[in-house]
């Protein structure tokens, strides 16, 4: 029997994964432990490997496509073995439901008139290919219509009830309503795409968009952004958020860290800003211990250790790692452990323990040119660090101006805890620490 391929569970919170690339094709023979597929989260990408030798027989779930954790994506069994009796997950539950009364009747009885027994893909694909569903013969359990039950009948040549739209995808179909063409004089060998619509309709995609208002057709984001979009609504919705911007002679830093940069390169390490900022954060967030801490249903957690995540871009997105307990470490260990996670997470292979447990987060967009900016806070954590571009600035020193490297802080703290003296503190501090590197060894 056709074994099931299951999407797994990757994460406590992963409900859903998206294939990114099947590594083999259907009809080619896969061995246990060959990697079979790619699957990307929310917040990773994981390559799944075969559990069993066998034929891929056939994939469920395309490449680009999502689908539900513990859910059928294909199947392996031995060649030419028929899959038509397999169900994904989601059907076999329903089969199980409706089955079990069943068992307790002598014999299996036909569904009442008007109560078609198929499975919901089948009922699916009945609706969309315009099929009535009645009359297709089912060769599941107790008669019941399976999904490919649907796809035989509506490929058997003797069947006319399949409506002209089974030869139509549905962009196609929905393309061609707004450009008012005809899809049944549309002349092409096998299913009518959208660029058969716009090809009939002697239009490009620019013009599309005069036509139906947009600058393109909306396209479902990716599985990033879909979970950058919800915590960012749920971190706006939560945390009544206040932004405090203090600036920094960035001099003394530029010194130090051109005075460690031959002893780091000693380790491999390539020492940046950012390090040095982590590192001064967690000695300010340990005298700070309500700004080191989450808020949830009225109670504060304070945490033992400084774990400061930092925003990492990532495709057309951001995800935060976060490196345990800066407070404890090196200077050179925090930017071993932070080049490595920009590493893993860019490359999709970071793990899920990285990714949790932060306590404090930095977001720097001096890289772009911005000298001020809002972030927003990475819940449930209490505050976001936003580090700004370093400008040649004239100020005055001594009574006489001078010119030197001054970087703006953006510190957005979550009201409801760190009201603003508290903030404020914490930002002058930090700042104090940074002009004067020397106060960390205190």
């Amino acid at each position: 029997m056709a074994q099931e391929v299951l999407l797994p569970k990757l994460g406590l919170t992963m409900t859903e994964g998206t294939i990114d690339e099947w590594k083999f094709k259907e009809g080619e023979f896969v061995k246990k432990g060959d990697i079979l597929f790619s699957v990307s989260t929310d917040k990773l990408t994981n390559d799944v490997e075969a559990e069993a030798d066998g034929v891929l027989l056939k994939i469920l779930v395309p490449a680009g496509e999502t689908a539900a954790c513990k859910a059928a994506v294909a199947y392996l069994g031995k060649e030419g073995e028929a899959v038509s009796q397999n169900y994904t997950a989601e059907e076999k539950a329903e089969e199980k439901s409706q089955a079990e009364p069943m068992q307790k009747t002598t014999a299996p009885t036909a569904p009442p008139k008007g109560n078609i027994l198929a499975s919901p893909a089948a009922k699916k694909l009945a609706k969309e290919k315009n099929i009535n569903i009645s009359l297709v013969s089912g060769t599941g359990p107790n008669g019941r219509i399976t999904l490919q039950d649907v796809e035989d009948y509506c490929a058997n040549p003797k069947q006319d009830n399949c409506d002209e739209r089974t030869k139509t995808s549905p962009m196609a179909e929905k393309l061609a309503k707004e450009l008012g063409v005809n899809i049944e004089k549309i002349g092409v060998d096998g299913r009518v795409m959208k660029k058969d619509v716009l090809a009939a309709a002697n239009v490009d995609m620019g013009e599309v968009a005069k036509v139906n208002g947009n600058d393109l057709p909306p396209i479902k984001v990716n599985a990033l952004r879909r979970s950058i979009a919800s915590n960012m609504t749920l971190s706006w919705n939560t945390s009544p958020r206040v932004t405090y911007t203090h600036p920094v002679d960035a001099t003394a830093m530029k010194e130090m860290r051109q005075k460690l940069k031959e002893a780091c390169k000693q380790d491999n390490v390539k020492l940046t800003y950012n390090h040095i900022i982590m590192k001064m954060a967690a000695k300010v967030l340990m005298e700070f211990p309500d700004v080191n801490a989450s808020f949830t249903d009225y109670m504060i957690t304070r945490h033992i250790h400084a774990n400061v995540g930092l925003a990492v871009a990532k495709g057309d997105g951001l995800i935060v790692p976060n490196v345990k307990s800066v407070d404890t470490k090196s200077l050179v260990e925090v930017a071993k452990e932070t080049e490595a996670l920009i590493e893993a997470a860019r490359s999709g292979k970071i793990g899920m323990e990285d990714m949790t447990g932060g306590t404090f987060t930095i977001s720097s967009l001096g890289p772009y040119g911005i000298t001020n900016f809002s972030p927003i806070i990475n819940q449930p954590e209490l505050a976001i660090l936003g580090v700004c571009d370093m400008v040649e600035t004239p100020v005055v020193r001594n009574g006489e101006i001078v010119i030197r490297p001054m970087m703006n802080l953006c510190l957005t703290a979550d009201h409801r805890v760190v009201d603003g003296v508290m903030a404020s503190k914490f930002l002058k501090r930090l700042c104090e620490l940074l002009e004067n590197p020397y106060l960390l060894f205190t």
